[in-house]
């Protein structure tokens, strides 16, 4: 008797300089976001297992720490948003005004765009306001959001290309578009859901969304 598949659940590594959140997502091959942290744990992890692609839900150096030693070593894609990739030299300057030597960005990526599935029907969301690049991840029961909105919390906008009216269009877009009982899992700190920061969140509540954002 065949048994229903059940939904991929990200596995969370809060790791690297700043602790933000690593995720990997397994199927027949694995997805790496945001490889914040040493190389060697993140291999020990996927022990042996294809690394397919590793993506940046932006190009702060703390969210891409380890990326291009990842896409040395196992050959894995890069994908990133061309917006954020154009500005990768800035953002990742950042890390020197923190005491931090600036990780090399990967010599290559792919851009993903608005809409675009990349992987097991996971599926981009540009999301814009952090970085102008963000985005997140929508897969089955989840979403990633990155440094865009946190567990009662929503991302800075005082850095480098930020636009505090774009990340408020689109965290409003998620609490539209994204089913409530979807699990937020973010960039730093713990999982939440979509409805409650919607309903709860103290920066930013879906009843302060414009049916126009």
């Amino acid at each position: 008797m065949l048994q229903e598949k059940l939904p991929m659940t990200p596995m969370r590594l809060m790791t690297g300089p700043l602790l933000a959140n690593s995720y990997i997502l397994c199927e027949d091959d694995c997805v790496l976001v945001d490889p914040a942290g040493d190389v060697e744990d993140i291999l020990r992890v996927l022990r042996g297992r294809n690394l397919r692609f590793v993506v940046a839900t932006h190009m702060h150096f703390d969210h891409i720490w380890s990326a291009k030693a990842l896409v040395d070593s196992t050959g894995a894609d890069f994908l990133v948003h061309r917006l954020d990739w154009e500005l990768r030299d800035e953002f990742l300057s950042m890390a020197e005004e923190l005491g931090f030597r600036p990780p090399a960005p990967p010599d290559r990526a792919e851009f993903v765009e608005d809409g675009q599935t990349i992987w097991h029907g996971l599926r981009i969301m540009h999301t814009p306001g952090h970085t102008p690049g963000s985005i997140s991840l929508v897969g089955s029961g989840f979403i990633l959001t990155g440094d865009l909105l946190f567990n009662g919390s929503v991302g800075r906008t005082d850095l480098l290309a930020s636009d505090s009216r774009a990340l408020a269009s689109s965290i409003c877009r998620i609490y539209r578009e994204i089913p409530h009982h979807y699990v937020v899992y973010p960039g730093h700190g713990p999982p939440t859901t979509v409805g409650a920061e919607a309903t709860g969140n103290p920066f930013l509540r879906a009843s302060s969304c414009s049916t126009s954002s």
